[in-house]
């Protein structure tokens, strides 16, 4: 009868032990906002991706020079050498394959001719007017005044009658939870599929565009890479949660005097909800979100409350036209839904299973909210085991050791 007791005593002492662990696991995972849980869980499938345009613009004869004439009662000709001349852009990505498959915006990685060779013409009409007149003088000539006529005639010049020759390079990388020591790696990128956006203008030099304005790139690396799960954007309704992770410009030391470099590869985490579904004039879908977006999120992942990518950040309301006069309009952003990028995918097969590195982290975390720090840290480790240069895992690994 005692030994019945007892058996009885210490079932209930378990059960109370077993319900408590219950309990606080439960409390301790509630502490977890969306936020945290999309933030830790979703920032190591993001990445930065640059891309860069080196070239000239080239004459009739196939040179970078332009022909220069002074009006005297000699008329004299001069050929100045027309420099290299670079442009910069950098955006957001995810990657959806372990193999290095990466979706984001065509804009990130692929400007319009037309809109490179007015960005070149009017880096050499900067040139002209700061060059032109020290160019004559050291050729032993009287300093020739340019006027805005001179400069009206060259840009012209440069945009009707000069070709193009470039070269475009895109490099990706990826971030870091916080302070590097060192710059992070590049890799090289191709793009493998690309639907550019129409791009027209009105209203004087602003640009309107319209279309899918989606690419998926491809790096090439030997690590196991984690990726972002995909969502279902047929299942969005207005009011849900959204959090946005990427890179905006405005974050950066070369666009923010105030920040440091050594800050540079840090993601910015923003959030807000679905505000509405909109049409673009090609009669595609966006959906509309007041989660803060600016120049650089562009190509980002935004997620959903359960951590899946339903969006694209794409673009921000910006100068926006308000009643004939252009305004700066704040917290009106859109996304590209998810399923058009899904589309994309199914056309290049790519599989989009969760890699092993995801895996990993998702049961890090798990463990590590759950109050089992430990096994968390295994989890992380077992990261860095497959990538010793994974970032996130050195730190989340760190932060399950302090924890």
């Amino acid at each position: 009868m005692a030994s019945e007791r007892i058996e009885v005593s210490l079932k209930v002492v378990y059960s109370i032990l077993f319900v408590g662990s219950i309990i606080s696991a439960a409390f301790a995972s509630d502490e977890i906002t969306v936020e945290n849980r999309v933030s830790y869980l979703g920032r190591p499938s993001v990445v930065m991706i640059t891309t860069e345009y080196n070239g000239y613009l080239l004459n009739d004869d196939g040179k970078h020079s332009v022909f220069l004439f002074k009006g005297d009662d000699e008329v004299s000709e001069l050929e100045v050498q027309i420099p290299q001349f670079y442009v910069g852009y950098s955006g957001s990505g995810f990657v959806v394959n372990s193999d290095g498959y990466i979706v984001t915006n065509a804009h990130v990685v692929q400007e319009t001719e037309e809109e490179l060779k007015a960005e070149f013409a009017r880096q050499a009409l900067e040139w002209a007017a700061r060059e032109f007149p020290p160019t004559y003088i050291a050729n032993g000539k009287d300093p020739y005044p340019v006027t805005e006529e001179d400069l009206q005639w060259l840009y012209n010049l440069f945009l009707a009658e000069y070709d193009l020759d470039y070269k475009r390079e895109i490099m990706v990388y990826f971030g870091a939870p916080s302070i590097l020591d060192r710059s992070p790696v590049g890799y090289p990128a191709e793009i493998r599929k690309i639907s550019p956006q129409e791009v027209w203008y009105s209203y004087g030099d602003y640009k309107y565009r319209s279309g899918k304005d989606l690419a998926i790139i491809k790096i090439e690396t030997s690590n196991d890479l984690p990726t972002a799960t995909l969502g279902n954007s047929k299942d969005v309704e207005v009011g849900d949660k959204v959090v946005v992770i990427g890179y905006p410009g405005v974050t950066t030391s070369w666009q923010n005097a105030f920040l440091s470099p050594e800050t540079e590869y840090v993601p910015s985490v923003t959030s807000g909800i679905i505000s509405a579904e909109k049409r673009l004039p090609d009669k595609s879908e966006v959906f509309q979100t007041d989660a803060a977006i600016y120049h650089g999120n562009s190509g980002g992942p935004a997620f959903n409350a359960e951590g899946e990518v339903i969006g694209i950040a794409t673009f921000g309301s910006g100068r926006t036209l308000v009643s004939g006069e252009w305004l700066d309009v704040q917290g009106y952003n859109f996304l590209i839904p998810i399923n058009v990028a899904k589309s994309f995918i199914s056309e290049l097969n790519i599989d989009t299973t969760p890699s092993e590195v995801t895996q990993h982290f998702e049961r890090g975390f798990e463990l590590y909210w759950n109050g089992s720090r430990p096994e968390a840290r295994g989890e992380f480790d077992a990261i860095l085991a497959l990538d010793p240069n994974n970032q996130y895992a050195a730190e989340y690994s760190s932060m399950a050791q302090r924890g």
